[in-house]
């Protein structure tokens, strides 16, 4: 069955492409700005499956306008010429931060799921997936969050928490993530929403599980002070001229968050079976190790 892939040259996107064309599958990936329909109806027919990734999310110079024109108003309009051409799987791809709705983000992603759910109820036969953090191999042009920070732990071996460090992340494998959006695709009930996650850890012991799976030592674990990291991102949000929700200090404050989710559903229904922990970590690292003594040979 044909795949319509958006978002396909992020992070995600990329290792669903790749999943998807191991299995012979044929795939579209649309360049244009999501904005313009044009960029994607032509692909859009009877029976093709659409894995939806695309969206722009928050960065001190991102506007939230932008966020709510994409992430809201053209999501909805992908699924609503989706459900006009009949599409077989609309595959929705959101955020497990959502449920809290917290900065602008998280806000415009929560009222895309809800657009995806009045068109489920109107005959889009649609699944909603939200990954918790994502990490795994990455490419240096387009580097994920998590996969950077082992970058940085690898190479300086200490260990940067804010606080402390001891609220909870729930952490899931690239490849895990991927296999749920097949499952979804191809059992997921019409108008659910699956959270696809991983294992919990505190910054605190990411970092030091991180360095013991390397077999390296930390050489120090330094804590910044809240007061001082709150201080420090609203001088940089004034500075870039950040608009409120987007910035620095929405940043730091989704830190003291506990990011705790439960993926029961998607094991119910989807089979979802994610690895353990410090295999995927394992898994990162030998990539990451690889991927350096590639450049240094070339």
């Amino acid at each position: 069955m044909k795949a319509l892939v958006t978002g396909a040259s992020g992070f995600l996107g990329r290792h669903l492409v790749q999943a998807l064309r191991d299995e012979g599958r044929e795939v579209v990936t649309p360049s244009g700005d999501l904005r313009d329909p044009s960029s994607y109806s032509p692909w859009l027919a009877p029976g093709i499956s659409v894995f939806h990734l695309a969206a722009i999310r928050s960065h001190p110079r991102v506007r939230v306008r932008d966020m709510e024109e994409v992430n809201v108003r053209a999501t909805a309009e992908l699924a609503r010429r989706s459900l006009d051409a009949g599409v077989g799987r609309f595959v929705h791809v959101s955020t497990a931060l959502a449920d809290g709705a917290f900065g602008a983000y998280a806000s415009s992603k929560a009222r895309a799921v809800e657009e995806i759910r009045r068109l489920a109820a109107a005959g889009l036969p649609a699944v909603v997936v939200s990954p918790t953090i994502v990490y795994g191999p990455d490419h240096p042009s387009h580097p994920n969050r998590i996969t950077s920070e082992i970058r940085r732990l690898l190479r300086q071996r200490v260990v940067l928490v804010l606080d402390g460090g001891r609220e909870a992340r729930n952490l899931v494998y690239v490849d895990d993530v991927v296999h749920g959006l097949l499952a979804a695709e191809a059992r997921g009930a019409v108008g659910e929403e699956y959270v696809l996650g991983g294992e919990e850890i505190a910054p605190r012991d990411f970092g030091r599980l991180v360095l013991s799976l390397a077999g390296l030592r930390p050489l120090a674990t330094l804590s910044l002070p809240t007061t001082l990291a709150l201080v420090a991102a609203r001088i940089a949000d004034r500075w870039q001229k950040s608009e409120a929700g987007s910035g620095y200090t929405t940043a730091v404050l989704m830190l003291f968050l506990e990011w705790r989710f439960s993926s029961k559903r998607a094991e119910r229904d989807l089979d979802y079976r994610p690895r353990p922990l410090a295999e995927g970590l394992s898994l990162t690292i030998d990539e990451l190790r690889a991927m350096h003594g590639r450049v240094e040979a070339g």
